[in-house]
């Protein structure tokens, strides 16, 4: 008997370990500094489950084998002249009281006082109580649904459904998010491009005020720096080059490496910001300097001033 209930305790157990992970992960309105064991109500619920299962384990294993000893044939032995007999001085168990509190059931020799007149091929019906466990459990439940809908529809303190949906999505939009970052951030000289966001390009437009504009002028003019507005461009007017000019710089000619104090999405920024100064024709402009640069529309048909275009391009990125 005992292995068998030890048996029983070690599947309920992983039963409910198992369901514990199915679950999966729930969003929580409570404070992350409490244990999860407390934030969580699943937990309280698998809890409140598995105490029910092992009390109506118990009681059913007391009630078998109560009905173990009343049914197995006893062999009757005529006690001597004056001696007291066993059933006459022993007392109930505390578990024999243990489960009569629980079940309330009468006992064998008294069910005709219970018998009812129903008759079922045979089969006869008593007027039994329900077991007290049974319906405390039933009044437990009770009490939990209206903690329940007060806690959750009326307090608003758990989550519903909606409220884990919901949450859920906004996990997966930062998610999102942060894979756009972690994409963003691998742009290179190779892959970069024009961003054309208000926001990139105001970012760009302070990076610009901040780190270029000492030898490049407010307007992009030139001052020690070559003017970046006009079409003539010493390393490149592409747009990788331009990258590739403000992450390498260019020592020889002061101009300073930023990629040690810009990221990648940083210089693609301020590359976008200096390609909307092209043909503003600020005051006191810098004359041209390096080679003419034809910017090369991606959706126009191959022409031969395309193919100019682009030879240029390269010419003037090895520049």
């Amino acid at each position: 008997m005992k292995n068998k209930f030890f048996t029983t305790i070690l599947f309920l157990v992983s039963s409910t370990a198992v369901m514990a992970q199915e679950t999966g992960p729930v969003a929580q309105k409570a404070s992350e500094t409490l244990p999860k064991l407390m934030t969580d109500p699943l937990n309280f619920i698998i809890a409140f489950s598995f105490l029910v299962m092992i009390g109506a384990i118990l009681v059913l294993m007391r009630v078998i084998r109560i009905l173990t000893d009343e049914l197995a044939p006893k062999k009757i032995v005529a006690p001597e002249p004056g001696q007291v007999t066993e059933a006459a001085v022993k007392k109930p168990s505390f578990w024999s009281k243990l489960g009569q509190s629980f079940n309330d059931a009468v006992p064998v020799e008294k069910e005709a006082d219970v018998l009812l007149d129903h008759n079922y091929d045979g089969i006869k019906e008593l007027d039994n109580n329900l077991p007290p466990w049974w319906k405390y459990g039933f009044y437990l439940t009770i009490i939990f649904a209206v903690i329940y809908m007060v806690d959750y529809h009326v307090v608003g303190a758990g989550n519903v459904q909606l409220d884990e949906y919901n949450a859920q999505l906004a996990e997966a939009e930062l998610q999102k998010a942060e894979r756009l970052k972690l994409v963003a951030n691998n742009v290179d000289e190779s892959t970069v491009t024009y961003l054309t966001e208000e926001t990139a390009i105001a970012n760009g437009n302070k990076i610009y005020v901040d780190k270029c504009l000492v030898c490049h002028g407010k307007a992009g003019e030139g001052i020690v720096g070559p003017n970046l507005t006009d079409e003539y461009w010493i390393h490149g007017g592409a747009a990788g080059d331009i990258f590739k000019t403000i992450k390498y710089g260019v020592p020889s000619k002061g101009m300073l490496a930023w990629q040690g104090q810009l990221t990648p999405v940083q210089i693609q920024e301020v590359t976008s910001f200096i390609h909307t100064l092209k043909g503003t024709k600020p005051a006191n402009a810098k004359a041209p300097q390096g080679d003419l640069y034809t910017e090369v529309s991606t959706t126009a048909a191959p022409t031969d001033s395309v193919s100019t275009s682009v030879t240029d391009s390269t010419a003037t990125a090895v520049n």
